[in-house]
């Protein structure tokens, strides 16, 4: 029997909330949350900060570098990206399975302590294409773990909606912030340093270590994290009737403010400890957690037997491909052409600059959508990024053959902000509403998160391949061109509610 989800075109659908006076107090979800599971959330925000200041190597800061300061050709350079890429597509499905399987998902962030002190070691002390092969190696795991696991980790620490209305913007807002200022630090550094530029790499080392210590310091994950909500799987009260686990069978329906019960006259107001709040929290969610238990886990033809959700995924899929294979080679190219306009040593503050312009794009674009985004159709905020891309290669296609305003040129990398921190934001999201209580959150992100990969992995070598063998100006307008794919795919995306039913059709 195929199991189906029913489209609204909404992102947050409210309706089947009674909000009347008369209606049932509910708690706030976060009350149910024990201190572990808050503490959790807070610590993979810190990881992701330390683990994001050098973001993956900072592969296009290196892919500048490569050229402008040892003279490597563009197409050369772009073979450690597509290494990186290549291999990030090879275990992007492994990593996403093991993922949904897993109960132990911190070995995954010791890996990639590891792999960020090896980049780290690998650039300062040589310039070898093998071993910067073997860079491109390390950071491929990198790459292929980092959002994925402290995503999954969170959705298990905070639950569904507060995932989608809170932590998921919240950490890529940390992703962007990070990038940022490790763009400044690592430009600043190059440029103070220049030419010995290798020691600013030092700074990857770093931030290795303090990730490792970082893990220390978080709690227990088997007291922090659900594993079933983790992989998608939706939290059901044991004695909901059956025809109601079928229409509400999520946690957290609801996040409204905390209710609290009328307080009696000769009760005493005050509670200086916080021991009657304390010991209420404790029996509530004991009571929770003894009276509820997860949906059961589909099969993955059960999965895709619906047609909506197959196609959905498929299109999905595309979308990511299309506007990564444009995007992933834009700012690199971007930062080549502006550095040939310049002294090799400003090319890497240059590139540092577009990074940080990046990252503010990003950081105000998943601001705005956190803020908004339960009014918004999840469709949209794709459209919005898809756009934001078409634009800022129009642009840059008419300023670099009519102008020579460095400034100018630039500065439309907020567009790319933009554009990536929707994209970005949705990979999450929309991957999780179209695996609700399937518990096959992290294998179907995976496999969106595989086409971010294989388009990524091309780009490199397209972008290299038009620049080298025509020139800057003919390989941007051709870019520009190729940003009607992922608009159009777009459209074949249904967006099923947070709240909407999801169940066995027994036609």
């Amino acid at each position: 029997m195929p199991v189906q989800f029913q489209e609204n075109g909404v992102a947050f659908n409210d309706e089947n909330v009674d909000r009347s006076s008369t209606a049932t107090p509910r708690r706030k979800s976060s009350f149910y949350r024990s201190p572990e599971e808050n503490e959790m959330a807070v610590a993979l925000k810190v990881f992701l900060f330390l683990q994001m200041s050098t973001s993956n190597g900072l592969s296009n800061f290196v892919n500048v570098y490569l050229v402008v300061i040892h003279g490597w050709s563009p197409l050369k350079a772009g073979w450690v990206r597509f290494t990186t890429d290549f291999l990030s597509l090879i275990l992007q499905l492994f990593v996403g399975a093991i993922l949904d399987k897993t109960k132990n998902k911190k070995i995954f962030l010791v890996v990639l302590a590891v792999s960020k002190i090896g980049s780290g070691v690998i650039l300062m002390t040589t310039t070898n294409f093998g071993l910067l092969i073997v860079k491109g190696i390390l950071d491929g795991i990198h790459k292929s773990a980092i959002i994925p696991v402290v995503t999954a980790m969170t959705l298990g620490a905070v639950g569904k909606v507060r995932f989608h209305r809170k932590h998921a913007a919240v950490n890529l807002m940390v992703k962007s912030v990070a990038k940022g200022l490790g763009s400044i630090i690592l430009g600043g550094v190059a440029y103070a340093i220049y030419p010995n530029i290798k020691y600013a790499f030092s700074v990857f080392i770093a931030t290795g270590i303090l990730s490792g210590l970082s893990i220390l310091t978080m709690p227990k994950e088997s007291e922090s994290v659900n594993p079933q909500v983790a992989r998608g799987r939706s939290i059901i009260l044991k004695s909901m009737p059956d025809f109601f686990k079928d229409n509400y069978s999520d946690d957290d329906v609801e996040d409204e403010p905390e209710i609290s019960k009328p307080i009696n006259e000769t009760e005493p107001t005050e509670d200086p400890k916080g021991q009657r709040e304390s010991m209420g929290r404790d029996l509530a969610r004991k009571e929770f957690t003894e009276n509820v238990t997860t949906t059961p886990i589909m099969t993955i033809q059960e999965m895709l037997s619906d047609p909506l959700r197959r196609k959905s995924l498929i299109f999905l899929f595309l979308v990511f491909f299309s506007f990564h294979l444009v995007n992933a080679t834009t700012i690199p190219l971007l930062g080549q052409y502006l550095a040939i306009h310049d002294t090799d040593r400003d090319a890497l503050p240059i590139m540092s600059g577009l990074t940080i312009i990046e990252s503010a794009g990003a950081f105000f674009m998943t601001w705005y959508l956190k803020g908004n985004l339960r009014d918004m159709e999840y469709r949209i905020v794709l459209l919005i990024g898809c756009g934001a891309l078409a634009l800022r290669l129009i642009l840059i296609s008419v300023l670099v053959n009519f102008t020579d305003n460095l400034w100018a040129i630039g500065s439309t990398n907020l567009l790319d902000g933009i554009g990536v921190g929707c994209l970005d934001l949705m990979l999450a999201l929309y991957s999780h509403l179209l695996s609700r209580q399937t518990g096959h959150y992290n294998l179907n992100m995976a496999v969106i998160a595989t086409g971010i990969q294989l388009g990524e992995s091309f780009s490199a070598l397209l972008g290299g391949a038009l620049a080298t063998e025509k020139s800057y100006e003919f390989a941007f307008p051709v870019l520009a061109v190729m940003t009607v794919f992922p608009i159009a795919f777009t459209f074949g995306i249904s967006t099923p509610s947070l709240y909407s039913q999801v169940k066995k059709d027994e036609a």
